[in-house]
């Protein structure tokens, strides 16, 4: 930014930022662009005098404009509770989308302010409201501050462009606001004790309605060593959303600074989690039809069980796969069938990746390695298949266009699998449902891999003729 003034550039070290996303666009990059709550106090500021002449500001107890302490110094902070503060909001993001951005992160929106007791805004600040909202304290507002803001930059993006699913990151969300934006957990440590304290905090969020979220990896603050960070990475490309993020004046915290062993462990890790694309794209869009969590804790595999109840190393993606930190220490795991699963060659074997499992009864879709998400993932589709007790297995496929609203069309494809023993010890693996006009890029081909404790048995051809694999 320029100055730390939200919706602008530097022009120094940024002059061209439309040419710039467009370089990052021919590699296959999506950018996300931060925008912070306060508006720096400055009657030269494009953003400052626009809200100024509209009284958007978030007022004192005594009526006057707010003034509090944040990146780019004194800030004034706008009442979301306003409509009209909603719709001059919005407003601001057409002119900054423009310039290619693809994404918006919201941040220190609870609000972050510098230099008083409580780190935001005092509790008696004035929200004046409107449209069915009251108006009221700051303490009555404050949990919602986050929310409203996401919400007003969602119509905004929305506006600004109808035709694209808008992106959005926040730290500070509630209740229902996971139709708006993704969440992270905020400013971590680079510490081991942050690194496993993540797991139970994004189950947490999952728990609370909020299931797009994950943590730094790495940490946010202070510095990991090689070996902190090769571990963070293994567990961090299984967090349903996965970044890296470094306070200014840390160490670079890219894979590669780490030296070539820690290089070698992010990448295994980052291709375990494109390889599983498929299965998190299921899982979101599961997500968005009823509120089920992608992250979820072992307990979901077995309620009745209450050993697992207090389970916070291990955990769930979705029902199906099950995740055990190689730090985690006699985890309580679920009963029954749960076969040891690789997912490209060695993952296995490297001494810093989170053993996997899959679950008797389940169909994982999976699709190749890809370097970004424009790449065609499903060619091939790969299902994993492990049978249950009694020989069957099921799973979905859920696959659109990925940045569009033409699913709400139909142009989606909803697919269920089924596999079934026969007696002659043969699975048989086919298409027992699809929904959807989508038609995606395997058409119906797949490779299936059956999982048992003796070994992996595959066959490819097409799932609606029906694949037939030897036992």
């Amino acid at each position: 930014m320029d100055g730390y003034r939200i919706f602008t550039f530097n022009p120094q070290t940024f002059p061209d930022p439309a040419a710039l996303n467009r370089d990052l666009h021919i590699r296959g990059f999506h950018s996300a662009w931060m925008i912070d709550p306060g508006a720096k106090v400055d009657s030269t500021y494009f953003v400052y005098k626009s809200g100024t002449a509209n009284d958007v500001w978030v007022k004192t107890a005594q009526g006057k404009e707010f003034h509090g302490d944040a990146w780019p110094g004194a800030c004034a902070f706008p009442d979301f509770t306003q409509p009209k503060t909603v719709r001059w909001w919005a407003d601001l993001y057409k002119d900054f989308l423009d310039k290619g951005v693809d994404g918006v992160w919201n941040d220190v929106n609870e609000p972050q302010i510098s230099n008083t007791p409580t780190g935001t805004m005092p509790e008696d600040n004035k929200h004046l409201g409107g449209d069915k909202i009251p108006a009221g304290p700051h303490l009555k507002y404050h949990n919602v501050y986050g929310y409203l803001m996401v919400k007003a930059s969602r119509e905004g993006i929305m506006k600004a462009r109808p035709q694209n699913r808008p992106f959005i990151l926040t730290r500070s969300n509630f209740l229902g606001g996971q139709r708006f934006a993704a969440t992270w957990t905020g400013d971590n440590a680079s510490w081991v004790s942050h690194m496993t304290m993540s797991v139970p905090m994004i189950l947490t969020l999952g728990l609370s309605g909020q299931p797009f979220s994950g943590a730094d990896v790495g940490g946010f603050l202070f510095n990991p060593d090689a070996d902190l960070f090769g571990r963070w990475m293994a567990l961090g490309a299984f967090y349903p959303f996965s970044r890296g993020h470094a306070c200014a004046g840390t160490i670079n915290k890219e894979p590669w600074a780490f030296g070539q062993k820690v290089e070698d462990v992010s990448r295994m890790a980052l291709e375990r989690r494109y390889v599983l694309l498929p299965y998190y794209y299921t899982l979101l869009h599961e997500a968005s039809e009823t509120g089920m969590p992608i992250m979820r804790p072992v307990f979901f595999a077995d309620p009745k069980d209450t050993l697992l109840r207090a389970e916070e190393q291990a955990f769930l993606i979705g029902e199906n796969l099950l995740v055990v930190p190689e730090w985690a220490q006699n985890p309580a795991l679920p009963k029954g069938i749960w076969r040891n699963l690789s997912l490209i060659p060695g993952d296995d074997k490297d001494s810093y990746q989170a053993k996997l499992k899959i679950r008797g009864g389940a169909i994982i879709p999976t699709g190749k390695i890809i370097q970004n998400t424009n790449e065609k993932s499903l060619d091939p589709l790969t299902l994993l298949v492990c049978l249950d007790e009694k020989g069957e297995a099921h799973g979905t496929l859920y696959w659109d266009e990925g940045d569009n609203w033409s699913f709400k069309d139909g142009n989606y494809s909803f697919q269920h699998f089924t596999a079934i023993r026969t007696a002659d010890n043969k699975v048989q693996v086919k298409i027992t449902q699809k929904k959807g006009k989508y038609i995606t890029e395997n058409n119906d081909m797949a490779i299936v891999k059956i999982i048992t404790d003796k070994g992996i048995y595959q066959a490819s051809g097409n799932l609606v003729e029906g694949i037939e694999v030897q036992l």
